[in-house]
């Protein structure tokens, strides 16, 4: 017989459900940490861990069925490593006598275009770990911290000879760091022989087949339109701008950069005025943009009377001179040491073709409606308008039709040579010197000049992550043996192009708000959104807000080991630090001299804002702009025009024949260059992990001190934060069709130059 059970009240069934309910869904202890919901929706629980993949997305994954086609992204290492072997592609050493070291003997004499794509990238990964492994045994930049006293940091970091090498000879480089120690005998040294740097110094050019060595179908496809227009005796026959397009659009490969691997040949537009218009403001060089002044306005008067261009001498006489700027390479033949101001700048590197470099000046008008407008170009001033070649837009302003755009060949010819210049000085100047150069200079200079326990050596240092092996792997391999090989300028014209910059370069000037003053731009958030004109400069807002960002937490940090103004005039290291810079191996006269805590905070922002802003804005979308080799090259391949009419009888198969379109070794090392620089900031080195990572470390510490640097941290990371909206929204102001500018977004600005 069965026994009823008694039964429950209402009240205890309740609380048996309830239990029943926190069992099959518990909820987290809110007195532990708990992950944002963006975290905790991402994690793996029961029942993904245990779901097998559908056949349908598995499959999507597949390797494809042909070796031929399946995605190589690099040679697998241990491959490549024993490919370098069979191909004698090492110095060898003679075990007798260290001192004596053969050269490699191999070269690459045939490859395709993808192999040999990917030969150089791994080759310069290892060129750049070689001086990694170098500068960490040498404690330069050690994989783990090593405190060493102020004298020994001295030793360690020392100058290169300047502006003189000890010989005598113009030094290549601006002042850095010499990592080779003077007595070749240095114990440490001998752990890296000669032979390991002797191979980086060669290794890149010995990869790259001459231009008669490449193979496979992108070679055979170029021979035969070469042919069709040889034999038929019809350059337009040959190849077109519209077959590089199409190349790109369905033959790129994928990438890593900022962008994706996009590039701006995918646009229909890309060679239009708007998109030439919209580097000067949003592209790889957006900083030397400058109101034209009084005498550039004048020059460009005279070349429209020289021209004829009665239309353009009404509208310039009508404008507003704030409202001209320009793009000025006039001083590329005094940069270079070339003292006839006519003379052409050509070069040809042995093993390569015949290239131009071009100084071209770039006339801008900017519209009250944000609208850049390019008005007129140079196409290589030569001491003059008169002795000079200058074309003048047929469209008077950014509203007129754009239906002849695409086939008007010499003002599109006019603005390849205005993106040859550009390329120079950005390459060359912006980018390696004013950028990798100056922070180098700051580096060693500094750690000549402050203790380690210095608390601006301490506000600095993390700063420089990788730059000194970075720096010496380019001037080891990306200069001598790539870059030569892609301008129209010698080596040593390179080097002096490179000095030039540096000389000229005033650190003060360069502080944001001083430079865009310099430049002709409003230098307060308020002036640069107070109307429409300035909608489309999203670098200058962007970098203005990080300027303004950086400097509230320097002054914040400083503040805690400087009281007053004499304390600062007090420290002996500060004014050490000076004196080298200035005066010192640095030969950084602009270097201010600091007296107050004003000064002080504004240099260590400058010195901050170099390695993070600054670099990630002129390096992280070079790919996107400089892999379509056509929309932006490093040099002319033939000569450019020395008259008005020549100019003008341009037709597209001139304007192909001038660009590197035929010559696949030097496309590929011009595509190469931005496809090495451009890899995505890692997450774990970027300006907001800097500012987390600080929190972190100090907010459980005790003292008064570590406590004001935990808020400090934790303001920074709440104004980088807020910066990321900023950064979208100056963006999204921008007039529409605009490409995205998100390179200063804080989370992917770079802590350190990285690359």
């Amino acid at each position: 017989m069965a026994v009823s059970r008694p039964k429950r009240s209402l009240a205890r069934r309740a609380v048996a459900f309830v239990k029943r309910l926190i069992h099959k869904h518990p909820v987290p202890d809110l007195s532990l940490p708990v992950p944002t919901a963006t975290q905790a929706a991402s994690r793996p629980d029961k029942k993904t861990i245990l779901k097998h993949p559908a056949k349908k997305d598995f499959l999507k994954q597949i390797v494809p069925e042909a070796v031929n086609d399946c995605p190589l992204p690099s040679f697998d290492p241990g491959i490549f490593h024993s490919e370098l072997l069979d191909l004698k592609l090492y110095p060898e050493v003679d075990p007798n006598d260290p001192r004596k070291i053969r050269e490699p003997e191999g070269n690459v004499r045939e490859g395709t275009y993808l192999g040999t794509q990917l030969a150089l990238t791994q080759a310069y990964e290892r060129v750049e770990q070689t001086f990694n492994s170098l500068f960490d045994v040498l404690g330069i930049e050690p994989t783990f911290p090593r405190y060493v006293s102020l004298e020994q940091q001295r030793n360690l970091y020392q100058f290169t000879p300047y502006p003189n090498n000890a010989d005598g000879t113009p030094a290549d480089y601006p002042p850095h760091l010499q990592h080779i120690p003077v007595d070749k005998n240095h114990t440490v040294f001998g752990v890296f022989n000669n032979a390991g740097l002797l191979e980086t110094a060669v290794i890149l050019q010995k990869l790259i087949p001459d231009e008669d060595g490449f193979i496979g179908r992108t070679k055979q496809w170029l021979l035969e339109k070469a042919r069709a227009a040889a034999y038929g005796g019809e350059p337009e026959k040959g190849i077109t701008i519209q077959d590089v397009e199409d190349y790109n659009r369905f033959h790129r490969k994928v990438g890593t950069d900022i962008a994706g691997g996009g590039n701006i040949g995918l646009l229909d537009d890309w060679y239009s005025d708007r998109r030439f218009a919209e580097q000067q403001f949003t592209g790889t060089n957006p900083t030397t943009i400058t109101q034209a002044g009084k005498q550039w306005i004048g020059e460009f008067l005279t070349a429209a009377r020289i021209g004829g261009y009665n239309a353009w001498i009404s509208a310039l006489e009508a404008a507003d001179p704030a409202s001209l700027f320009v793009q000025d390479g006039s001083y590329f033949r005094d940069a270079v040491g070339v003292t006839d101001p006519t003379a052409a700048l050509h070069h040809k590197q042995p093993g390569s073709d015949d290239n131009w470099c071009v100084g071209a000046v770039s006339l801008f008008q900017l519209h009250d409606d944000g609208k850049l407008h390019p008005v007129a170009i140079c196409i290589d001033y030569r001491g003059s308008m008169e002795q000079s070649v200058t074309i003048f837009n047929k469209r008077l302003t950014p509203r007129d039709s754009t239906k002849t755009e695409k086939t008007d060949w010499p003002w599109r010819y006019a603005k390849t040579c205005a993106q040859v210049t550009d390329w120079m000085r950005h390459e060359l100047t912006v980018h390696l010197t004013l950028a990798h150069l100056v922070e180098e200079a700051i580096i060693v200079g500094t750690n000549r000049s402050l203790p380690m326990e210095h608390p601006v050596y301490r506000l600095l240092s993390p700063h420089w992550y990788k730059t000194l092996s970075v720096n010496a792997a380019a001037r080891a391999t990306l200069v001598p043996q790539v870059i030569v090989d892609i301008v129209g300028i010698s080596p040593e014209q390179c080097h002096s192009f490179i000095r030039h910059a540096y000389d000229t370069y005033d650190f003060v000037a360069h502080y944001v708000p001083n430079d865009l003053a310099r430049r002709g731009f409003p230098n307060t958030a308020e002036g640069l959104s107070s109307s429409t004109r300035y909608r489309n400069y999203a670098y200058a807002k962007d970098v203005l807000a990080l300027w303004t960002v950086l400097r509230s937490y320097v002054a914040e940090m400083l503040a805690l080991s400087y009281p007053s103004d004499e304390s600062v005039a007090q420290d002996r290291y500060i004014q050490s630090w000076c004196k080298e810079m200035r005066q010192g191996g640095a030969h950084m006269s602009s270097f201010p001299e600091i007296r107050d805590l004003e000064s002080l905070t504004d240099a260590i922002t400058m010195c901050i804002h170099t390695a993070t802003s600054f670099h990630s804005a002129v390096n992280y979308l070079q790919n996107f702009y400089l892999a379509f080799v056509i929309a932006k090259p490093p040099m002319l391949c033939t000569a450019p025009p020395t008259s008005l009419s020549a100019l003008q009888q341009m037709k597209e198969h001139d304007l192909v024949a001038s660009l590197p379109i035929n010559r696949q070794r030097q496309w590929l090392l011009s595509a190469q260059v931005p496809w090495l620089l451009s890899f995505r900031t890692p997450q774990d080195r970027s300006l907001l992990n800097y500012a987390a990572s600080m929190w972190r470390v100090y907010k459980t510490k005790k003292g008064r001190r570590e406590k004001m640097v935990a808020e400090a941290s934790e303001r920074l990371y709440a104004r980088l934060r807020e910066t990321q909206r900023v950064v979208w929204e100056n963006s999204r102001a921008m007039e529409k069709g605009s490409l995205p500018y998100m390179v200063l977004d804080p989370g992917n600005t770079a802590v350190s130059i990285l690359i």
